[in-house]
Order: C-alpha cells, then sequence, then structure tokens
C-alpha cells in the first residue's frame, strides 16, 4: 500500500508546476486605505505596513527575535571611534523586482527620499542627524552624523527606511505598483 500511496503522491500530475514570474498578487483585508500606497514616506499604521513592507523590500538592518540587530541588505557595517560616522558594506547579488541591482545609489535615494525638505516620512525626525550619505564604492554607503550615535543601525532597520531602486537619483517605489488594465 505504501508504494502504490507514494507513487501517486509523487506523479507527474500531483506535483506543483514549476513556478511562472510575473503574474499579480491579489489581498483583501479590511481596513485598507485608497490613499495607502507603495510610497515609504507615506507609510504609517495602515494595512500597507501590516502586510506588504516586508514582502515589497527590506532594510539595511533588522531586528531579530531577541532584539539585537541584525544584517538584512547590509551584509556588514562599522562605526567610527566616536560613532559619527557609519559604513555599510551592502550583500552582493541582490536584486529587486525589475531585475535592477542593489547598489549604493539605491540606498542613498531611498534614505534621502526620507530626509527631503518637503518629504511627508514619519522617519525625517530620525534622519535629522544624518549630514551626508556618500557612496565609497557600488557596494558600499557612508553615513556621517553630527554627533555620535550607536544606536544608527537600530535606526536604520525602521519599516519606512525599505530600500527601493534607484533611477535619476531618486526612488522608483511606484514601478511596484499595479498597472492599470488595458482591457475595458
Amino acid at each position: 500500500m505504501t508504494a502504490t500511496v507514494s507513487s501517486a503522491i509523487w506523479s507527474p500530475a500531483a506535483r506543483a508546476a514549476t513556478p511562472k514570474k510575473g503574474g499579480r498578487f491579489r489581498l483583501g483585508v479590511s481596513g485598507g486605505s485608497t490613499a495607502e500606497s507603495l510610497d515609504p514616506a507615506t507609510y504609517g499604521t495602515g494595512v500597507i505596513n501590516a502586510f506588504m513592507v516586508g514582502a515589497i523590500g527590506n532594510c539595511l538592518t533588522e531586528i531579530d527575535h531577541k532584539g539585537a540587530v541584525i544584517p538584512e541588505l547590509a551584509e556588514s557595517w562599522e562605526a567610527s571611534k566616536n560613532a559619527d560616522t557609519w559604513t555599510f558594506r551592502l550583500r552582493k547579488g541582490v536584486t529587486f523586482h525589475n531585475g535592477k541591482s542593489l547598489t549604493a545609489d539605491d540606498v542613498i535615494a531611498s534614505i534621502n527620499h526620507h530626509r527631503g525638505e518637503n518629504t511627508k516620512s514619519a522617519g525625517k525626525p530620525l534622519l535629522k542627524a544624518v549630514t551626508e550619505i556618500n557612496k565609497v564604492d557600488n557596494l558600499t554607503v557612508q553615513f556621517k552624523l553630527a554627533s555620535g550615535n550607536a544606536d544608527f543601525p537600530y535606526i536604520v532597520s525602521e519599516y519606512f527606511f525599505i530600500i527601493f531602486p534607484s533611477k535619476n537619483g531618486t526612488i522608483d517605489w511606484k514601478s511596484g505598483e499595479r498597472q492599470p488594465d488595458n482591457a475595458g
């Protein structure tokens, strides 16, 4: 009987088809709002935060179940002696949904999206101490702060500091949104 059952379970008809790239993900939940978008500067307490942030991107760091900061898109980081300069080395081989590889330019554009004069981001006050963000090389970003902050790796783990692909010096968060159907 075992041989009969196992052959039925593992038959080609019973196995899942090879996954296909693309498609559309639809999620029905209560509490959503038409004012919500994938723009990380508008993240608040809405549905987008609860369900989508981790599904659409990552931050430089994250907090583990014990409360420790651990690497996410950054593979490592180090601080200057007085913790006023932080250097993050990015993971190699990270690819965005649009096929673009992660670079320092993406990190700079994503963090600067929250620092702009007219930004709506709740993260802006957390980045007030950042005076400069520099590209050291394609996979290394350096943050200069007005004063030392030993908690800076925790700060960049905040959900709204998600890293998006950059396009012409700004983040391209809209490329992940649903495009209108062409069929009437």
